[in-house]
């Protein structure tokens, strides 16, 4: 292959790659499993697509929370008691904003309506500098 034609499919490989990227971000924030959350939070990137769905959905359950969060690792074999632990310690780091994860018992997680009001007002606040 020429170094012409080379760089031209590498360009275009390239072109494809950055427009699948922005489905997947589209389609992250259709879901909701994409949030960046205020750094005072101190929530890892898995933290982030758990809150995220709650932010985004009436109530998230633990199927929908272990899709968002494991469907790009495959090869990964997390438990179900797994999102226990992200939401223990989510509420853990958002308790002090105010911010409530209800239980849903049998059917998921949820927050409450002042805890999204909260959430939407900290992401509207623009960042000091």
């Amino acid at each position: 292959m020429s170094d012409v034609l080379h760089d031209d499919y590498i360009a275009a490989i390239e072109a494809e790659n950055d427009e699948l990227r922005e489905k997947v971000r589209v389609l992250e924030d259709l879901i909701g499993s994409r949030i960046e959350a205020p750094p005072m939070f101190s929530l890892t990137p898995s933290e982030e697509k758990v809150l995220g769905l709650l932010q985004k959905r009436e109530m998230a359950t633990k199927n929908q929370i272990m899709y968002a969060l494991y469907a790009a690792r495959p090869d990964e074999d997390p438990q179900l008691k797994i999102i226990d632990v992200y939401i223990c310690k989510i509420r853990k780091k958002l308790k002090r904003f105010g911010i409530e994860i209800e239980t849903r018992w049998g059917r998921g997680y949820a927050l409450t309506p002042a805890s999204k009001a909260i959430i939407q007002q900290l992401l509207t606040l623009e960042p000091v500098l």
